[in-house]
């Protein structure tokens, strides 16, 4: 078929050469718009952008790049057919920067109309004068058939008026063919095949049967009805052309704003408040309104709907109506955004009088067999097609990042265009577009990690891992969460993949050593060790050589490097032996049992389910070791873990924290007994508690004391023992790392209270 508009299959590159040899990249930071295709610039014939974003869009979009790309560049060179054109808007030696971008926009959109045979008034006069003093005389309460006729004065103005700048593509010739290609009554396809034929508008007066009385949401749609037609009129297979070889309607405005402006007052209230409306009133609010019960509310309501039906059935404007609201809808494909609609055709972004609201709202919700969802427009039962295509991408990609061809092909087989997939998928929730594939976009972090790790097919670091994600999530909470998950495997000091890839796992530096001294018979020597390390990792010697001079090290002879812990027997757990036992461990403390405690605030990473670290020293106390085997641990509320990898880490504990009613800020200890792991709430300090009961509290301490007995009830409780020297304490606190607790022991004993 030939295009009546000139230069219609012409790009944006056709018209910019330049854009062929450019960046990609470069561009796309520039032109890309979501709705478009991908590097629409190369092939996308510029009527299609036009129609899709507007000139005005369109020319600023190219303004900017040509600015940005090639701001020495003379006009002439960049837009060579200005010259052809004979457009003088810039001078064609000026160069983009000097032109500006307002001068390139106003050129570009001169050059969009030159091309696409826009543009040419035809004086009118005659018409135009008719018009202005009609509109100015018209009364108020003028018949609906005087509106009407002044209705086709104003399109007959419009029709010789120079056609406007954001018709785009839509040039007069070709609504003039669109008009006239629908000189028959269009059979619009049914939403649900047992539906009935709409029926003739309810009676003004009188009340409804009892069996006509239904509840508020169970009335049909607005789509719902323009799908039915009469049976006189039903559509027989092959009858028709498919919707999306339809034109447009030349003027739907004015068609619809003639049918609407025939209603009273109550049914446009009730159109504009209930039939489209983003959020429709009650009818009981309705009924409030006028002072009329909410079931004459759903009469009215029932009569409109079936006057919409008819009109667009039977009457003549009303059938080209029904053809625009086919075409719209072939258009859109089963799924479409209603921002796509609004912009479809000029006439949808203006008002229709009657209602106060844009055209394009009032199309999107009489579409047939669609209805409004949030921003989308969904053919058919919207749960059934979300869940349906979250299927079949499931069973297309899984963990293994789908080509965006083969995305493409998954919704076309559920009439979903290409243009929008994106978009839809990412509505569906768990998919996400990136780097030309379709992945699958979990639910957690981790799911998300392991799509990011696959589509790149490599290590990654965690920085890496966190950008590509940009999900607001906190890099230590994605840290936390893959070091307790099995399906990742750390393969350097900052690298990461997938387990199922293999390679050689990175255990930190002190547990590398370990491992090399072990698989070497007890000893090794240091030079062949730092090679060793250094070799297969990014590690420095240096590093390596500092670690040697943990306690678990010891040098066995000149040179040479061992275990300081006697070497395991077959079947035995290495000894460990932390830098720091749980006696000296920031936060740990002993009760009268003999059971360590250790103590953490709440923080929102426990409450979402993120792993959590917690100290070596007390970690070694429950008998874990670096590289162990995960100690499953149970509570009340089911059962984490315990792993040590890195450092140790305790899993989710977002069901424990929740049983005990935990929320952020509260103080926690933890306490681990032959499996069982018990978690305490400390309740909140008073106000007005002394410096001495706040530090003793801070050791589970709850009874109110002395600042003599908070110094022996301290001592205990880290481990010393009762009758210590204050300045012993306040050191061996010092040492632990337990500041808090030693700024609140100071201040009671210096008699200051601090301020609350």
């Amino acid at each position: 078929m030939t295009s009546s508009v000139p230069h219609a299959s012409t790009c944006l590159a056709d018209l910019v050469p330049a854009l062929r040899y450019a960046d990609p990249h470069a561009l796309a930071e520039r032109l890309d718009d979501e709705r478009l295709p991908l590097g629409w610039w190369y092939a996308t014939p510029l009527t299609t952008a036009e129609r899709t974003i507007g000139s005005t869009v369109l020319a600023s979009l190219v303004a900017r790049v040509l600015r940005a790309l090639w701001p020495k560049i003379q006009t002439g060179e960049l837009l060579p057919v200005s010259r052809l054109l004979d457009v003088e808007a810039v001078a064609p030696y000026t160069s983009a920067e000097e032109a500006g971008e307002e001068a390139l926009a106003a050129l570009v959109r001169m050059l969009l109309d030159r091309l696409h045979g826009r543009g040419v008034p035809r004086a009118t006069p005659g018409v135009r004068a008719a018009v202005a003093v009609i509109s100015e005389w018209l009364l108020a309460d003028a018949p609906a058939e005087v509106r009407a006729a002044l209705a086709v004065l104003r399109e007959l103005e419009q029709d010789h008026a120079e056609a406007p700048e954001e018709h785009g593509a839509q040039g007069g010739a070709e609504r003039r063919s669109a008009s006239a290609a629908v000189p028959e009554p269009i059979a619009l396809p049914a939403q649900r095949a047992h539906e009935e034929v709409a029926a003739p508008p309810a009676a003004e007066a009188g009340e409804p049967a009892a069996e006509d009385v239904v509840e508020e949401g169970s009335e049909p749609t607005a789509s719902e009805l323009t799908a039915s037609v009469p049976a006189d009129r039903e559509a027989q297979p092959g009858s028709e052309p498919p919707a999306t070889h339809l034109n447009l309607a030349d003027t739907p405005l004015a068609a619809f704003a003639a049918y609407a402006s025939t209603w009273d007052e109550r049914e446009r209230t009730i159109a504009a408040r209930r039939i489209f409306a983003e959020q429709p009133e009650t009818f009981a609010a309705l009924g409030d309104r006028f002072e009329i019960s909410r079931e004459r509310v759903r009469q009215l309501e029932r009569s409109i709907l079936d006057s919409i039906a008819q009109w667009l059935a039977y009457d003549e404007q009303g059938r080209a109506f029904a053809a625009h609201l086919a075409a719209v809808a072939g258009r859109l494909g089963a799924v479409g955004r209603l921002a796509e609609v609004r912009t479809m055709h000029p006439d949808h972004a203006r008002p229709v009088d009657a209602l106060g609201l844009p055209l394009g709202d009032v199309v999107a919700r009489l579409l047939p067999d669609r209805a409004v969802d949030g921003e989308w427009i969904v053919q058919g039962d919207a749960a059934a097609l979300r869940t349906a295509m979250a299927d079949d991408l499931l069973a297309a990609c899984g963990e293994t990042p789908l080509a965006w061809d083969a995305a493409v092909a998954v919704g076309e087989r559920h009439g979903v265009r290409a243009e929008v997939l994106a978009d839809w998928a990412a509505e569906i929730g768990r998919f996400k577009t990136m780097d030309g594939h379709m992945l699958h976009w979990g639910r957690s972090v981790n799911d998300r990690a392991v799509a990011v790790l696959s589509l790149r097919g490599e290590p990654m670091s965690m920085e890496d891992i966190h950008d590509r994600l940009a999900d607001g999530t906190a890099i230590n909470s994605m840290r936390n969460q893959i070091w307790t998950d099995e399906r990742f495997v750390r393969l350097d000091r900052n690298l990461y993949g997938l387990r199922q890839w293999g390679g050689e796992e990175y255990l930190g530096i002190r547990e590398m050593i370990t491992r090399e001294i072990r698989q070497a018979g007890g000893e090794i020597e240091v030079n062949a060790l730092v090679d060793a390390i250094c070799g297969r990792f990014d590690v420095v010697p240096a590093s390596v050589r500092t670690n040697l001079a943990a306690p678990e090290f010891t040098r066995t002879r000149r040179g040479w490097v061992g275990l300081a812990a006697e070497r395991p027997k077959d079947g035995e757990a290495a000894a460990y032996n932390p830098r720091k036992d749980v006696a000296r461990t920031r936060r740990c403390f002993v009760g009268t049992d003999g059971r360590w405690w250790y103590r953490f605030e709440v923080t929102g990473d426990h409450l979402r389910g993120s792993g959590a670290p917690v100290p070596s020293g007390w970690a070694a106390h429950l008998g874990a070791v670096p590289a162990c085997e995960p100690i499953p641990l149970r509570h009340e509320a089911g059962e984490s873990v315990l792993q040590w990898r890195t450092q140790p880490v305790l899993g989710s504990i977002r069901p424990l924290m929740e049983h005990i009613g935990a929320t952020v800020g509260d103080q926690v200890f933890l306490n681990v007994t032959d499996g069982e792991l018990t978690a305490l709430r400390l309740p909140a300090a008073q106000p007005e508690a002394r410096p001495e009961a706040r530090a003793a509290r801070l050791t589970g301490w709850t009874a109110a004391v002395t600042t003599a007995e908070a110094i022996d009830v301290i001592g205990l409780r880290t481990g010393l023992g009762p009758g210590q020297e204050t300045t012993a304490l306040l050191q061996h606190l010092g040492d632990r790392g337990d500041r808090d607790i030693a700024g609140l022991l100071e201040q009671a004993l210096t008699g200051t209270v601090p301020v609350n």
